[in-house]
Order: C-alpha cells, then structure tokens, then sequence
C-alpha cells in the first residue's frame, strides 16, 4: 500500500511540476466539408485554440471557431431551399502528443447555430496534427471530424436541426 501511495504522490508531482507548464495559442483558417451524402456542404472559416501542457505528453485544449458552409440542401417541411448556414463551436478536449510534432485528441462541446434553419448542439471532435517548427513558433496542421450526434425532435424538422451529421476540416494555424 505504501508503494502506491508513494507512486501516486510521485506521478501527481511530475505532472504538477512548474518546470513542464506552458501555455500555447494557435490561430488560423480552416476548410471543410461535410461528410453526410445527402448534406452536401463545403465550408470555410477559422479558429483560435488555447493548450495548456500540463504534462509532456498531454494538454488540455479550449477551441473557439467559425463555420460558413455552402450547400444546396432542400427543407420539405418549411419549403425552402438553404444555401448557406453557420456554425459556431465551442468545444474543450485533450491532446497526447505521442512525440512533440505529433499529436491526437478529442473534443466535445456544442456547435451553436449561426443561421435560421438550425438548432444548436452537442458536437464531439477527434482531431490529429503535425506541429512544424517555424521561427518562435510553430505551425500547426490538422484534421479534424466534427460529428454532430442526432437528437431528439419532432419527424418534421430537417437534419441540420435535429443533427445526425458530420463535417471534415483542415486546419492551418499559428501556434506560438
């Protein structure tokens, strides 16, 4: 019990150590497209995300960001036709960087609607990247799958109210 104890004592120490702290913001624009057939959207926007290391190999992320997709997409019970729409998430998750130019994470939140037609809602994020070191700071590549899980609605409401899509999303940033 006491080996334990110590090991537990240890490890909450090393992660908790002011050396291994740092705090890092990435910034930049992001392409998308939707990934549900009968949604055919592609979407630009942008994104700020603040990592706070607490570990080497792990971090706690807070991502703000914006999306403005452009579809063709068809409501047959409000009968109209959306061309565009707007989403806006604000999702916090966790990274491991399995070396420190690579990293993958998840994180969930909520897409909240930008436009009519819309409805906001829980949104789960796995994303990977590559950091490439430049100058003082690095550039940070990645991919992420937003998905959009399905709730619960009424029959007569479309898809990007009731959710049950997903989008995929290039992002470029600064990260300093």
């Amino acid at each position: 019990m006491k080996k334990i104890i110590s090991l537990l004592s240890l490890s909450l120490l090393t992660i908790a150590a002011p050396a291994q702290k740092k705090f890092t913001v990435s910034i930049g624009p992001s392409a998308s497209i939707s990934t549900l057939r009968a949604l055919d959207a592609k979407g630009i926007g942008g994104f700020v995300t603040g990592a706070y290391h607490f570990h080497p190999t792990f971090a706690v992320t807070a991502t703000v960001g914006y999306e403005h997709f452009s579809t063709d997409f068809y409501d047959p019970w409000a009968h109209v036709n959306i061309t565009t729409f707007n989403l806006v998430p604000v999702m916090a998750g966790m990274r491991y960087y399995p070396w420190p130019f690579l990293y993958g994470g998840v994180s969930t939140g909520i897409a909240i609607k930008g436009s009519e037609h819309m409805r906001s809602r829980l949104a789960i994020a796995p994303a990977a990247g590559y950091l490439l070191p430049v100058g003082k700071g690095k550039i940070d590549m990645g991919l992420q799958l937003t998905g959009i899980p399905q709730g619960m609605g009424i029959p007569e409401q479309n898809v990007l109210e009731k959710g049950g899509y997903s989008y995929l999303s290039l992002r470029v940033g600064y990260n300093w």
